[in-house]
């Protein structure tokens, strides 16, 4: 399961048996340098698309040539990445960023430096053949996962056509019991994420609405522990070129990349590519732009910001942050 915001009790749980700060320990003297191979790098990975380029980057030599040892290590829960980053197992996290508001409340100390990519179809509103437009949905099933971003998505859905939650009959599921109750004619209407999505639409579903109609809603991003930015920043600096040489390669469909991926992320060539044309990779311009302040989606900031007020309005936070900035580092895309 990927991209899931923290339940509260989940995330209280695990950030007060942790110490509420989770910060990676100083290197003691004489340790092996940060980045090295006896010391490399660790990076939190979960099942994504544009994470999965992560693996293509490591595959063909890129972060050796760049200098820098990074070791991979992948978890198929989502929240299980959440916890191992907190608790300073982890150096660095692929996290989505409205993820990121929850512990920034509770003082854990990272940083997002990064944006991988943006879902850019790979979630959507299906529903069956005989609704053709969202005010349609008045009255009827709509099903979601209660304090995801499949939620959120659907609030924006509903708000950008005059219509609130109240306008549907909503049934709170897991994406995997969504998509599954979607198909059995059980509720008229999901949000569902990649694979589901297309579980989904090849069983006879009508994808009515995706991401691709609000860019920049859902971010997904790389998040270092401040311990490890203070004391090798030069370390971070090489993981970030890194990706945007990765994203050259992907972005040209480059054999090689795109193989090296299928063998890490165990895909299939055809599994991997169609899952690629549901996000937008991120370059270093791209990212340079979205980092910046404006007021709309593809302003990262905006984005958090928004984030944090869906979070308050679900009581999945007590309060929204003063500043969602704070979370963000742009000195490594510069």
């Amino acid at each position: 399961m990927r991209r899931f915001f923290l339940a509260v009790s989940f995330l209280l749980v695990s950030l007060s048996f942790f110490g509420c700060r989770g910060e990676n320990k100083s290197v003691p003297a004489g340790a092996a340098k940060k980045g090295s191979e006896g010391n490399p790098f660790v990076l939190g990975v979960s099942p994504m698309s544009g994470w999965y380029g992560w693996y293509g980057i490591d595959g063909t030599g890129i972060f050796k040539k760049n200098g820098v040892s990074v070791k991979i290590q992948f978890f198929p829960v989502y929240s299980d990445s959440l916890t191992a980053f907190y608790s300073g197992q982890l150096d660095g996290i692929c996290i989505a960023a409205s993820d990121a508001v929850a512990p920034l409340n509770e003082g854990v100390d990272f940083k997002i430096v990064l944006v991988n990519d943006n879902s850019f179809g790979a979630d959507g509103l299906v529903v069956h053949e005989d609704v053709s437009s969202i005010a349609e949905l008045k009255g009827k099933s709509v099903s979601t996962e209660v304090g995801t971003l499949e939620h959120m998505f659907l609030l924006k859905i509903l708000e950008d056509n005059g219509m609130t939650m109240d306008d549907v009959e909503f049934s709170n599921m897991t994406i995997n019991d969504a998509g599954p109750a979607f198909i059995a004619n059980s509720v008229d209407a999901a949000v569902l994420w990649e694979p589901t999505l297309s579980t989904a639409i090849a069983s006879g579903g009508k994808l009515l609405y995706s991401t691709k109609e609000t860019p920049g809603l859902i971010p997904d991003t790389l998040a270092v522990s401040s311990a490890v930015l203070s004391e090798s920043p030069e370390v971070v600096q090489k993981i970030v070129d890194s990706w945007f040489e990765g994203v050259e390669k992907l972005a040209s469909r480059n054999e090689e990349m795109i193989l090296t991926v299928c063998r890490g992320a165990e895909l299939s060539r055809d599994e991997y590519l169609s899952m690629l044309d549901g996000v937008t990779l991120f370059d270093r311009a791209m990212n340079q732009a979205t980092f910046k302040m404006s007021e709309s989606y593809e302003s990262l900031p905006f984005t958090l910001r928004k984030s944090a007020e869906f979070l308050k309005s679900t009581g999945m936070i007590d309060e929204i942050p003063a500043d969602v900035t704070v979370l963000l580092d742009d000195s490594f895309i510069k």
